[in-house]
C-alpha cells in the first residue's frame, strides 16, 4: 500500500533535475544517521562534523551555487525539500544546515568581484547569517567600518563567511540598511546559546570592532529585497529571479513539514505495538487512535499539498520571466507561516498521543516537539503580522514599501 505521507520516500520535483534528484536521495539516506547523531548534536551544541563532511561530500552546499562557480543551480523547488528531508531526521541540523546551503543564493546578488572571492576557491560557502540589523557601519574610502554585536549565528562553528546587516552612515549623513560579509574568524564568539530547544544550531552571539569591509562585500538591503543586486547582471537564470524572502521562507518551513512527518511515522510506529497499561487494550484496535492517526495524517497531506504548490507556482512564474507582484510575495510570506503553524498544531497532538514515556530525553518524540515548539516562535513566521499584510493587500490597501516580503 502506497501513501501520500511517507517520511521515507524521496520527494518527487517535475521538470526536475538528475543532479537534484541524486541529492534528495543521499538526504534521505542520511535520515536514520540524523536520529542517531541528534543526541549527540543536541548535547554538544553544533552539528557533528561526521554530518558536516557528509553533507559535503554529496554537494549539498552546491546546490545554490551558479554553474560556472562549479555548483549544482538546481531548480528553485529542490531547495525546500532540502530542508524538508533534513528536517525528517533532526530539526536543528535542518535549520543549520538548510541556511548554510541558502546563504549561497543570497552571495549570488553580491558584486562579481564578491561571488568569486566566496566561491572561488572550493565551489561553495558555508555562510551563517543574521537577519535583523544590528551594530553599526560608517562608509570610509574603499568601504566600510563596522563594530557591534549580532545575536543568532546559527552554523557559526562551521562557516567561512558571516552575512549581517547594519545602519550605515553614509558620507551625506544619511542613514542607509546595508548587508555585509565578513570573514567568520573575525569575529569573537559569546557563549549565548543557552536554550531548551535547538540547541545543536550553535546560534551564538557574535561581536566585532572597528572591522574594514572593502565595498564589494556590502549591498543595499533594499536591492537585495527588490532584486536590484549588482549580481542578478551576471546570474540570470530563473533561478536568480525567485525573490529574495520568498525563497527563504518557502525553504525554511521545511524543517516544520519534515517534523510532522517524522512524528506522524513514529507515533504510528508506537501505536501499532502500544498496550493500555490497565485496560490492556491494544492501542491500534482503538477507534479513538483510528480517527486521530487518520485525521492528522490528511491534514498533513493538505498542508504539503499547499506547500508544494506555492512553491511551484512561484517557479512557474519566474521561470516565464513573470516578477512575482508585491501582492504575491506578502501571500507567500503568510502561506509559509500557516504552513509553518499547522505542522507545528499537528506535531504537538501527536507528541501527546503515546504518553510520558515520549519525554526521555533519548526520545526523539519530546525534542522534535521541543524544537519545533521553539522555531515556530521565530519572527520569520509570526503568523498574525502575515496575516494582517496579506489581509489589508486582499482589501485593496497599499502595503509599505518597508514591509519584508
Amino acid at each position: 500500500m502506497t501513501l501520500s505521507i511517507n517520511a521515507s520516500a524521496v520527494p518527487t520535483i517535475r521538470d526536475g533535475s538528475p543532479a537534484g534528484d541524486t541529492l534528495l536521495a543521499a538526504l534521505q539516506e542520511l535520515v536514520p544517521t540524523l536520529r542517531e547523531r541528534a543526541l549527540e548534536a543536541e548535547a554538544s551544541g553544533r552539528i557533528p562534523e561526521a554530518t558536516v563532511t557528509r553533507l559535503t561530500e554529496i554537494g549539498a552546499f552546491r546546490a545554490v551555487v551558479p554553474e560556472r562557480f562549479g555548483g549544482l543551480e538546481l531548480p528553485f523547488p529542490y531547495v525546500p525539500q532540502i530542508f524538508r528531508i533534513l528536517g525528517r531526521g533532526c530539526s536543528s541540523t535542518s535549520w543549520c544546515m538548510g541556511f548554510l546551503v541558502y546563504h549561497n543564493f543570497q552571495f549570488a546578488h553580491f558584486p562579481l568581484k564578491a561571488q568569486e572571492e566566496v566561491w572561488g576557491t572550493r565551489g561553495f560557502s558555508m555562510a551563517p547569517g543574521q537577519v535583523m540589523p544590528s551594530g553599526k557601519a560608517v562608509q570610509v574610502d574603499g568601504g566600510y567600518r563596522i563594530s557591534g554585536r549580532w545575536g543568532y549565528a546559527t552554523g557559526i562553528y562551521h562557516g567561512d563567511w558571516m552575512l549581517l546587516s547594519a545602519p550605515t552612515e553614509r558620507r551625506d549623513g544619511d542613514t542607509e540598511m546595508r548587508r555585509f560579509f565578513i570573514p567568520v574568524d573575525h569575529f569573537t564568539i559569546l557563549d549565548t546559546w543557552d536554550v531548551v530547544a535547538m540547541k545543536a544550531t550553535g546560534s551564538h552571539d557574535v561581536t566585532i570592532e572597528n572591522e574594514f569591509v572593502p565595498a564589494h562585500r556590502s549591498l543595499l538591503v533594499s536591492d537585495l529585497r527588490e532584486m536590484r543586486a549588482e549580481g542578478l547582471s551576471h546570474n540570470v537564470g530563473p533561478l536568480w529571479r525567485v525573490p529574495l524572502l520568498s525563497f527563504m521562507v518557502l525553504g525554511c518551513v521545511g524543517p516544520f513539514v519534515g517534523a510532522a512527518e517524522a512524528l506522524l511515522e513514529i507515533v504510528t510506529d508506537v501505536m501499532k505495538t502500544k498496550v493500555g497499561a490497565y485496560s490492556g487494550d491494544r492501542q491500534k484496535g482503538l477507534m479513538s487512535q483510528h480517527i486521530r492517526i487518520g485525521r492528522l495524517a490528511v491534514q498533513l497531506d493538505a498542508i504539503i499539498r499547499l506547500w508544494e504548490g506555492h512553491v511551484e507556482e512561484t517557479w512557474d512564474e519566474v521561470r516565464q520571466c513573470r516578477t512575482l507582484s508585491r501582492g504575491r510575495r506578502a501571500e507567500v510570506r503568510a502561506v509559509a507561516s500557516h504552513v509553518a503553524h499547522a505542522c507545528f498544531g499537528i506535531i504537538d497532538e501527536l507528541s501527546r498521543c503515546v504518553g510520558s514515556r515520549s519525554f526521555y530525553a533519548d526520545n526523539p518524540i519530546q525534542r522534535f516537539h521541543r524544537d519545533m515548539s521553539s522555531l515556530s516562535t521565530h519572527a520569520l513566521f509570526e503568523e498574525d503580522h502575515l496575516a494582517n499584510l496579506y489581509g489589508a493587500m486582499r482589501l485593496g490597501q497599499e502595503l509599505p514599501q518597508h514591509a519584508m516580503i
